[in-house]
């Protein structure tokens, strides 16, 4: 990514990013991937100006972006299933390198509960995918959003997921389903926003 594509970005995205590639580069940066293309993706964190807790029991609420975000940055593409795969790779600035095949069968770890965030996303787009296509990606994570404080952390890691796989997507002409344009239809600038719209972003 080009610095030029970056300055006009807030200050603390550009560190993430640059945060994001640097770890990308010690993790993944010298194997046989190399010829994946490259994608970024930064989605912020959340606090509710109204409705806290009542957006997953049906009722009101406005969620409000605030400046703390998460940055996913690496390669995927969209192959074949094979009876070897490649595993996807994850690695964050502050957890482990987590492996994993990506399946409909694949399952929640119970070591590296982290990862379930991410691996939970993917298995929301496969179904989009052919029967016999799936993912592989190796993606580095950066994030400045404090954990544990209620400014939805995980929904920002799962945000960026989503918009790094639908990257991933669009080259190839893959279309998403419609219960995940929803989200797309909620994300709209401040001037867009109606009052009536009882829809949780996140």
């Amino acid at each position: 990514m080009s610095a030029t594509s970056t300055s006009n970005l807030p200050t603390n995205v550009q560190s993430l990013i640059s945060q994001a590639k640097d770890l990308f580069e010690e993790s993944f940066g010298k194997d046989d991937r190399t010829n994946l293309p490259i994608y970024c993706a930064s989605a912020p964190g959340r606090v509710n100006l109204i409705g806290e807790h009542t957006d997953y029991t049906g009722g009101y609420v406005l969620p409000l972006a605030i400046g703390y975000n998460t940055v996913c940055y690496g390669r995927g593409s969209i192959v074949k299933s094979d009876p070897t795969p490649k595993k996807s790779r994850i690695v964050s600035t502050n957890k482990s390198l987590v492996e994993f095949n990506v399946s409909p069968s694949l399952s929640p770890s119970s070591t590296n509960k982290w990862a379930n965030y991410v691996q939970g996303v993917i298995l929301q787009y496969l179904p989009d995918l052919q029967t016999d296509e799936t993912f592989v990606l190796d993606m580095a994570i950066a994030g400045d959003v404090p954990l544990g404080s209620g400014l939805s952390s995980s929904a920002s890691l799962e945000v960026a997921t989503a918009v790094f796989l639908e990257s991933i997507m669009e080259p190839h002409g893959v279309a998403y389903s419609s219960y995940k344009q929803s989200r797309d239809d909620v994300t709209m600038s401040p001037k867009e926003v109606k009052m009536e719209v009882a829809t949780a972003v996140f």
